[in-house]
C-alpha cells in the first residue's frame, strides 16, 4: 500500500541562515568577554552569547558551527530562525558592536526561506550534531544531572552484557525525539564522536558529556509536526550548536 503524500502548512515561516565566520575575531571577542577559561574553550557557547548579544530575539536557534581544520577554507555559521537576511543585518547594524561584526560581518549574512509544508511520505536525507543525554528522575520526582545515554544503557544492564553499540543507542535515542515531532527514522549512521567539555553560564565550571554527528534517512510523518522538528531542533542544548537538523536529498546521504 503506497503512503499518501499529504501536505500540511507551516504554522510560521522559517528561514535557514548562513554567515561567514572570521574565527580571529570570534575568539579575540570572547577572550576580552571572558568567555575563554583555562579549563575550556566552548565555541558553541561562545557563538550562543554573540548571536544573542547582536541579533537579540532574533537570533538563529538551533545553529551549527563549522569551523575546519584547514586555516585556508572560510568557517561558517548555519541556522534557522523566523527572520531573513535583511532582519538580521537591520540587528546587527543596531546591536553589533565594530568586534562582533568583524566576527559575523553582516555583508556575509545570507537566507532562504524554508518550505511553506512537508509531505507525509517524503523520504529526506539528513545530519545533525546532537548531544544524546538523559536526565535520570532525582528521587523519583524532578530530573536530575545529565547521563550519556550511552553509559545509562549500559548501567542498567549486569556486568559484560551490553550488547548495544554507541551506535545502536544514540540511534533509539534520535528515534524516539523524531517520532514525537512527525518523522520516522530510517536508518541512521554515527559518524563521529567525542567527549568535550561544554560552558552554559558564564563563570561556571565546565560539564563533561558526549558530541555526535549522525547522519541517516528519515521519513516524514506529520507535516506540521516536522516543521516543528526543523524549528525548534532534536534534544537539549539548542540554543548553543546542538539540533539542528540539516536535510539533503536521501539517495546522496550516507548509507549506514
Amino acid at each position: 500500500m503506497t503512503t499518501p503524500h499529504i501536505t500540511t502548512a507551516a504554522s510560521e515561516p522559517l528561514h535557514m541562515v548562513r554567515a561567514e565566520l572570521n574565527v580571529a575575531a570570534f575568539q579575540r571577542w570572547a577572550g576580552r568577554g571572558n568567555l575563554i577559561s583555562r579549563s575550556a574553550f566552548d565555541d558553541g557557547y561562545a557563538m550562543h552569547c554573540l548571536l544573542v548579544e547582536s541579533f537579540g530575539e532574533l537570533a538563529p536557534k538551533p545553529f551549527r558551527l563549522f569551523i575546519p581544520r584547514d586555516r585556508n577554507r572560510k568557517a561558517a555559521l548555519y541556522g534557522y530562525c523566523g527572520s531573513d537576511a535583511g532582519a538580521l543585518k537591520e540587528a546587527s547594524a543596531l546591536y553589533a558592536c565594530p568586534l562582533q561584526q568583524a566576527a559575523l560581518p553582516p555583508s556575509s549574512i545570507m537566507s532562504k526561506p524554508m518550505p511553506a509544508s512537508w509531505k507525509q511520505g517524503h523520504k529526506l536525507g539528513f545530519e545533525a550534531l546532537i548531544r544524546p543525554v538523559i536526565r535520570r528522575a532525582k528521587g523519583g520526582q524532578r530530573p536530575g544531572a545529565e547521563t550519556d545515554a550511552f553509559q545509562w544503557e549500559a548501567c542498567r544492564r549486569p556486568k559484560g552484557e551490553m550488547e548495544l553499540s554507541r551506535e545502536d543507542v544514540y540511534g533509539r535515542w534520535l528515534a524516539d525525539r523524531l517520532q514525537l515531532r512527525g518523522a520516522r527514522l530510517d536508518r541512521a549512521k554515527l559518524t563521529s564522536f567525542q567527549r568535550t567539555r561544554d560552558i552554559r553560564k558564564r563563570g561556571a565550571p565546565a560539564t563533561e558529556g558526549p558530541r555526535a554527528l549522525m547522519q541517516g534517512v528519515l521519513t516524514v510523518t506529520d507535516g506540521g509536526g516536522f516543521h516543528d522538528l526543523v524549528t525548534r531542533g532534536i534534544g537539549r542544548h539548542r540554543a548553543y550548536g546542538y539540533g539542528m537538523l540539516l536535510l539533503r536529498p536521501a539517495l546522496s546521504s550516507t548509507n549506514p
